[in-house]
């Protein structure tokens, strides 16, 4: 299907108002999209939210109160809505509102949307909202002028973004429906799998453009984007996958799933609702799973670290979201932590101290070839001053045990200091989430 064109003097057009700064590339993308239905797809730190504005900067005389009409700028994340309706704010004169699900925007009714829509011209919120507002009638896209999706790639399957296209948008195209929004996706990243082949690729690239109903756009020349965008040159570093000593993981495996079912044997013996109980159990396996990760992938000192960690987690905790758990419940659980962290401490002897020659302690398990090669890495650059260096891990609690590390060692070394930060839905109870530095 060919995405929608609507020629620019169509919509009475004023002169394009491009903003002074902008570079060609962003000019490029502008003009493209405002031609057509457009993903844009450049490198993060391109600028792809500037061309987003710009857009709705075009739009901006059909969207002025007390024009019925708004844009909708929709991201897949809470901390991003915040962060995109700055940047809109920032760029243009238009009353921006925004929207997530904190602000108890479920309850609210048609009416409350209508004022909503009265008051702001460009309406930013998370997708699950916007979907929500369709399914409910709040929201007709014969009234949105632009639709601006954050990070299109993910529209597929039953994300909200595929749900939003297909449920409303094409439904609106097949019935000869031609007030529909211009759409507008930005992505770093078009492509979701990994290992494919350049067939798939392409037929990815090509259900996405078919669901958004729309072309992609990207600047065809790096030496352009080079000139403003500083580029990575990957290094790739191999290690030997060695694991700790298979005794030492086979007794603390033992050990610790004796604990997980001392404790939750003794739950039985409290006072405890079903789903409190279940709540208990259910935190106690999280909190196992985690230190036999750390145990297998980055070693018995970084275990130690993280059932220390999770012993003085308190209820504010950002790691352990105690939901339904009561006190005497949340001790079970730290007490679990606790002991396991006792149970692991005696692989060390009074006095052992971690760095001091690290290739003995990947021997005796204490970390692992991976965390050993993550050192060396770093140490590498240890002469430079003021440098800054991203770590990305997969999990949160890893990125919490790398700092006890590398504030243990980094300062033998060198002058650098060392903090993990995650993300805000970082809790045992869900998922981890991919981002620590």
């Amino acid at each position: 299907m060919e995405p929608v064109s609507l020629d620019i003097d169509t919509i009475q057009q004023p002169p394009a108002d491009p903003l002074p700064f902008a570079r060609s590339y962003q000019l490029e993308a502008l003009e493209k999209a405002l031609k057509q239905n457009t993903i844009v797809f450049l490198e993060t730190g391109s600028g792809k939210t500037l061309i987003a504005t710009m857009l709705l900067r075009s739009y901006a005389h059909l969207l002025r109160k007390p024009s019925r009409f708004i844009a909708v700028f929709l991201v897949p994340e809470v901390l991003l809505a915040s962060q995109q309706a700055g940047a809109v704010r920032m760029h243009t004169d238009m009353n921006v509102g925004v929207y997530w699900g904190d602000m108890g925007v479920d309850f609210w009714d048609a009416a409350t949307w209508k004022q909503e829509i009265l008051k702001h011209e460009v309406l930013v919120m998370t997708h699950q909202i916007f979907l929500n507002g369709l399914r409910h009638g709040y929201f007709k896209l014969d009234l949105i002028k632009v639709l601006i999706f954050d990070e299109c790639h993910h529209a597929r399957g039953n994300h909200p973004y595929a749900c939003i296209m297909t449920e409303f948008f094409h439904r609106e195209l097949g019935s000869g429906h031609h007030d529909l929004p211009r759409i507008f996706g930005m992505t770093a990243s078009l492509i979701k799998s990994k290992g494919a082949n350049s067939e798939s690729y392409r037929q990815q690239i090509c259900e996405l453009e078919n669901i958004m109903n729309s072309k992609v756009h990207t600047c065809d020349s790096e030496t352009v984007l080079a000139k403003f965008i500083p580029f990575s040159t990957p290094k790739f570093l191999v290690y030997e996958h060695m694991k700790i000593p298979d005794d030492v993981f086979a007794y603390l495996k033992n050990e610790l799933g004796n604990l997980k079912a001392k404790h939750e044997l003794f739950l039985e013996k409290l006072d405890l609702s079903e789903r409190a109980a279940e709540s208990v159990c259910s935190k106690i396996s999280k909190v196992h799973s985690h230190l036999m990760f750390c145990l297998g992938e980055l070693g018995v000192w970084l275990a130690l670290q993280a059932a220390q960690f999770l012993s003085h987690s308190d209820s504010d905790s950002e790691f352990i979201a105690w939901g339904r758990v009561d006190v005497a419940g949340e001790t079970i659980v730290k007490k679990f932590c606790w002991d396991a962290s006792l149970v692991i401490s005696n692989f060390f002897s009074a006095g052992c101290c971690i760095g001091d020659n690290t290739e003995a302690d990947v021997g005796a398990g204490h970390i692992t070839e991976k965390v050993l090669c993550l050192i060396k890495s770093l140490l590498l650059y240890r002469d430079l001053k003021d440098m800054r260096c991203i770590v990305f891990v997969e999990r949160v609690i890893t990125a919490v045990v790398l700092e006890s590390l590398l504030r243990e060692l980094l300062p033998r070394h060198s002058g650098w200091k060392t903090k993990y930060i995650a993300g805000n839905n970082s809790g045992f109870a869900i998922p981890d989430t991919p981002y620590a530095k």
